[in-house]
């Protein structure tokens, strides 16, 4: 995506600011280093083999629900943030 910005003619962040969704680790290396929404994997995977095993031994039988996962904003230079910080945020995950 930032070949695509900076051949459209655009400055990350000075022009546009770009944040991702995962952490992934190579957001952290990328230049400008990218701000991004990271989400408590851990408890991400511990819920979904919960739900899986639950459905599979037939004692979660109803309707999807709603659950929060934690997840927090870590602020990177993507964003115009000069040293990286991170701030908690909110965030709702659909599970079936």
């Amino acid at each position: 995506m930032p070949g695509a910005i900076h051949e459209a003619g655009y400055r990350i962040p000075e022009d546009i600011a770009v944040v991702g969704f995962d952490d992934i680790e190579d957001s952290r290396y990328a230049i400008p280093s990218l701000t991004t929404i990271s989400p408590d994997k851990e408890k991400i995977g511990h819920l979904a083999m919960a739900f899986l095993l639950g459905r599979i031994d037939g004692t979660r039988t109803g309707p999807p629900e709603r659950v929060e996962v934690p997840c927090q904003l870590i602020v990177r230079e993507s964003t115009l943030g000069l040293s990286s910080y991170t701030i908690p945020v909110r965030n709702h995950l659909k599970t079936q």
